[in-house]
């Protein structure tokens, strides 16, 4: 695989701590990260920034942030995102 899609929603500004484990200490060497989160006002906030420090090698891509209380209705913006 080429990409991965690493999604989660946002908390206090950045990736809950959960995320941090499950990515820490894998080889990311040429792969490409697309994040996407839900929020309630702070859209992808710290995240990417925090992918690139964690995911050594990879190249993150522009991400996706939907509104928790918009994600019923974002069906079309996640199709044209992907």
């Amino acid at each position: 695989y080429e990409v991965i899609y690493v999604g989660a929603p946002v908390y206090w500004g950045g990736m809950p701590e959960e995320l941090f484990t499950a990515l820490e200490g894998l080889d990311y060497s040429g792969k490409k990260i697309r994040p996407f989160t839900t929020h309630e006002g702070s859209g992808l906030s710290g995240v990417p920034g925090q992918l690139k420090d964690i995911c050594k090698g990879a190249e993150v891509l522009d991400g996706l942030a939907i509104s928790g209380s918009h994600v019923n209705d974002s069906k079309s913006k996640v199709e044209s995102w992907i």
